[in-house]
């Protein structure tokens, strides 16, 4: 399947696209295995936030430090 092509302006139009890619998606793979690399993302995703929180959170205790 090859992805969708979304527009940099991301319109209105985009969300049908992903929407129906989604659900192609979906149906040629399985239910199961869509969910299990929906969590999948889900999970990197999670991942990567607490990774910035925590880069934010070092460099503001470093900038309070050097106001001190």
């Amino acid at each position: 399947m090859k992805e969708p092509e979304i527009s940099p302006n991301f319109t209105t139009e985009d969300i049908h696209i992903i929407r129906e890619y989604d659900a192609e998606k979906r149906r040629v793979i399985g239910e199961e295995a869509y969910w299990a690399e929906v969590r999948e993302d889900a999970l990197y995703m999670q991942k990567k936030i607490k990774e910035a929180r925590e880069r934010r959170f070092a460099q503001e205790s470093v900038n309070v430090g050097k106001a001190i």
